[in-house]
């Protein structure tokens, strides 16, 4: 039997972890340069995270065949080079694609070793002192989507976006060489595991077929051919899908997880928790850079509060789950959050810094009382053999609804933001007053600047113009904030519907 150091591989696990994680929501303040950059609109920038949450679901799928055939520390130290390689590429490439493939493959690590450090860490512990190992290592990984903002803000103002895709390398290299000493090798007694390819291949072609309809129907309309192709690809891939894992002997997934009820609605939740919580991670650094004018850091500076609330209410929230009824916590959780997006739907151009910092900090009291509890439901609702596929399950559905809610909500921002454009130009009529006093007013303004009467007229209404483009972009992004809030309070109905109080096990 190997000796393990349990402190060590926690540590090695951990940095990992945070840095992967970091670059997930590191990227987010970035979406306004690389729209520059690339000439791309919402409707194809949100690729560079939806492509790292969605290859990260397939990553998820192939953790248990590598960890069985290869080992635990060949896999951690071949992912992160593989990692940081995609990182390296990733920050010269010259196109649109070219990042967004890199991103998918960056994803594609991040899900491996996302359930391969979670695994490792709490078979290194006694049963005795595993709650407290996976507290800590849960507060490792709210540190990455914590800080990642912050630094890819600090990056991008004295530096360039591109290095986001490499900043994390020296940080594996680290990671690598401390896998190479404390991270297990492979079991000799570990039994094989076989890889259902065609079931892979399936599950994936239907989560890329759908985000790819969703973002090519807002482009070419909904009602095109291909649109209704790659939707309809998808349900029948979906089905297929089911139908082979109901009898393959060697599943991706545990459908008899879906026999449990409870399990039921821990998944449920965690697609809506997934696609709620990575699509305000989104929306918000886009928003302010965007609206109000925030510079990249300014950006990432605004989300530290939530961040560190986050990390201060997660050990709460845990001791809290075991002793009260986890549905509950889970409820007002999604409340918290759902009430914050209603409240950040009033934000605008002149709303200050701290009342959104605040707001968003408000949102991240939520999020803390509802991933341990979330967590320790799934688990608590399946049998014990049941249990290590419960908490891969639940993660890949999590992530999920992350791919699908930011890809929905990118498309909805770009959608309205066009939508509120032309309602707002019907306005504009000669009998219009406030507008025509308005530009009245610029004209004045730039005439005393040395412009002519006919310069500064034309001057002004292209200001005007301006003006009312940035305002139907902040309707746009108030109405993205109210289909969130809408989303959290389906999720609060359907924990207070879904949920027994006993486990029916």
């Amino acid at each position: 039997m190997q000796k393990i150091n349990p402190l060590g591989l926690t540590i090695t696990a951990m940095i990992a972890m945070i840095a992967m994680i970091m670059t997930s929501t590191m990227v987010n303040v970035a979406i306004p340069d690389i729209m520059g950059a690339f000439g791309v609109g919402q409707d194809q920038a949100h690729w560079i995270s939806t492509g790292f949450l969605s290859t990260m679901t397939a990553g998820m799928l192939l953790n248990g065949w590598l960890v069985a055939t290869f080992g635990p520390r060949n896999i951690f130290i071949a992912t992160l080079t593989f990692f940081s390689i995609a990182g390296v590429l990733g920050q010269h490439v010259s196109s649109f694609e070219a990042a967004v493939l890199a991103r998918f493959a960056q994803g594609l690590c991040a899900g491996i070793i996302q359930p391969l450090a979670l695994s490792t860490v709490y078979l290194a512990y006694p049963p005795s002192q595993r709650g407290v190992a996976m507290g800590w290592f849960g507060l490792g990984i709210v540190f990455g989507p914590t800080i990642g903002p912050f630094l890819g803000g600090l990056i991008i103002d004295q530096f360039e976006w591109r290095l986001l895709f490499s900043a994390t390398v020296p940080i594996m290299v680290v990671a690598a060489f401390m896998a190479s000493i404390f991270m297990p090798g492979r079991d000799p007694n570990t039994k094989p595991v076989s890889l259902n390819v065609i079931s892979f291949i399936l599950i994936i072609t239907s989560i890329m077929l759908l985000l790819n309809g969703i973002s090519i129907g807002q482009q070419n309309g909904w009602d095109t051919d291909n649109v209704f192709l790659m939707l309809f690809g998808a349900i029948v891939a979906l089905i297929i899908f089911l139908f082979r894992e109901l009898k393959s002997h060697s599943p991706l997934l545990q459908l008899r997880l879906f026999s449990y009820r409870n399990y039921v609605a821990s998944a449920l939740i965690a697609f809506i928790f997934g696609a709620g919580m990575f699509g305000s991670l989104y929306i918000i650094p886009v928003l302010v850079q965007t609206i109000q004018g925030f510079s990249a850091f300014k950006a990432g500076l605004m989300l530290l509060p939530g961040g560190i609330v986050s990390m201060i209410v997660f050990p709460m929230a845990g001791r809290l789950s075991t002793a009260v009824d986890p549905s509950h916590t889970i409820a007002v959780g999604l409340a918290i959050f759902g009430l914050s997006c209603w409240l950040l739907a009033d934000i605008g151009m002149l709303t200050s810094f701290w009342i959104i910092a605040l707001l968003v900090a408000f949102g991240r009291v939520g999020l803390g009382l509802v991933m341990p509890s979330l967590n320790l439901s799934s688990m608590n609702s399946v049998p014990a053999e049941l249990v290590p596929y419960a908490a891969g399950t639940l993660n890949f559905i999590r992530m999920t609804g992350a791919s699908i809610g930011v890809s929905v909500l990118a498309i909805i921002i770009d959608y309205r933001t066009i939508g509120n454009g032309a309602d707002l130009l019907t306005t504009q009529t000669p009998d219009n007053t406030p507008s025509v006093e308005t530009i009245r007013m610029i004209s004045e303004k730039l005439s005393h600047l040395g412009l002519n009467s006919n310069e500064g007229s034309l001057a002004a209404i292209s200001y005007f113009k301006a003006l009312l483009s940035l305002k139907a972009q902040e309707l746009a992004f108030q109405e993205g904030h109210i289909a969130l809030c809408i989303l959290f309070m389906v999720g609060v109905i359907a924990t207070t519907l879904l949920f027994r109080r006993k486990p029916d096990i």
